[in-house]
């Protein structure tokens, strides 16, 4: 693995690239420096109490090391679905390890019920995996030690990610493996999402009520962390609803039903003096060319309507555009599901959309995209 560094995501997010598996870029969100430092604060006690003698310094560091193992943990857990995926001929843009957890975020969904199946059981199989090499790892170590309560916090931390990611509920593994077996016998992969993504709210409203109960006898911090965990069961069921929602409507759609017309303008003008250009040419978007008048950048509308107005004749209009790379530059006559996939690969604001023969045809919008789902 290499290549590291940190990314902006097109939604703001902040990732930390730490290396690569078969190609496929591995990330770390700010947010697990969160989760490393709650479990470093919350088991130090407990390792202290469980290892006599153990010093506070020494007990927290333990705790800490236990905290960077479960993250190792967590990034093999996702690597067994990428394995599995790339296996299937599954294309995985990334993965990702952030505040509850993982995700090997596909680029597209799978095809057939089966390879749903084994993609999702890939990751529950690799932490039960774990939880045997860590269980077999306690009888090499002396009990009531350091090293003893380290290899336990992996069996038991392994074993709770295993038996939590089978639960029959989307976003997790069984809401998959849920969604698969539904799949196969109705032959309706929207019926087989809509069965697992009410699976995933039953199974929130279910851990939250738990969560409560965890305030009352546990202490608050129990509380917190379950509550945590039925609100990303619920956002992610929701979401997964949501998309499926979305998804019946795509046959329908084609891109040249919602082209925007665009101007061209050079690199070196102002925000002020493009936006009046765009205004004169009744332009509903922007592409930057070079001296050939060759395309090299897309405008994001989004950030150039951001720059307030006092500041556009002094802002140069490259601030506000992205650079026109492959994903960006879409064929006029894409259509419902391969147009979504295209749209999947890279996401954006807008896109330049070309003719056959790689002329300029117009602009998509994100927006208009949006906006004509809601209407299907």
């Amino acid at each position: 693995m290499s290549d590291s560094g940190p990314r902006r995501t097109s939604g703001g997010r902040v990732l930390l690239r730490t290396g690569r598996f078969f190609g496929v870029p591995i990330y770390f969100a700010p947010s697990w420096v969160l989760i490393a430092g709650l479990l470093t604060i919350y088991y130090g006690p407990l390792v202290r109490d469980a290892a006599p003698g153990t010093s506070t310094a020494a007990a927290y560091g333990t705790s800490f090391g236990f905290a960077v193992a479960f993250a190792v943990c967590v990034l093999i857990h996702e690597l067994g679905h990428t394995a599995v995926a790339l296996l299937l001929k599954t294309p995985v843009r990334q993965i990702v390890i952030f505040l509850l957890g993982g995700a090997s975020e596909l680029e597209k969904e799978p095809e057939r019920p089966r390879d749903e199946f084994l993609v999702a059981a890939a990751g529950p199989l690799a932490s039960l995996l774990l939880t045997g090499v860590s269980a077999l790892g306690l009888l090499a170590v002396e009990s009531r030690t350091l090293p003893f309560v380290f290899v336990s916090l992996l069996v038991w931390s392994n074993a709770t990610v295993t038996i939590f990611n089978v639960l029959p509920a989307l976003p997790l593994d069984g809401g998959r493996l849920l969604r698969a077996g539904v799949w196969w016998v109705s032959k309706d992969p929207g019926l087989a999402t809509r069965v697992g993504g009410w699976a995933g709210r039953v199974l929130a409203v279910a851990i939250a009520v738990g969560a409560l109960v965890l305030d009352r006898y546990l202490g608050m911090v129990s509380g917190i962390t379950t509550m945590l965990l039925a609100a990303y069961l619920w956002v992610g069921a929701s979401q997964t609803l949501r998309i499926s929602e979305l998804r019946e409507r795509v046959p329908g759609l084609r891109l040249e039903a919602l082209l925007r017309p665009g101007l061209f303008v050079p690199a070196g003008i102002s925000v002020a003096e493009a936006t009046r250009r765009a205004w004169d040419a009744n332009a509903r978007g922007l592409v930057i060319v070079d001296s050939a008048e060759q395309p090299q950048a897309i405008v994001d509308e989004a950030k150039l309507t951001a720059i307030p107005v006092e500041a556009r004749p002094w802002t140069q209009l490259a601030a506000v555009a992205r650079n026109l790379e492959s994903g960006l530059i879409l064929n006029r006559h894409l259509t419902g599901d391969q147009l979504l996939a295209a749209l999947r690969v890279t996401p954006a604001h807008e896109y330049l959309v070309v003719n056959d023969d790689g002329t300029p045809a117009g602009i998509l919008a994100m927006a208009d995209f949006v906006a004509a789902l809601r209407q299907a």
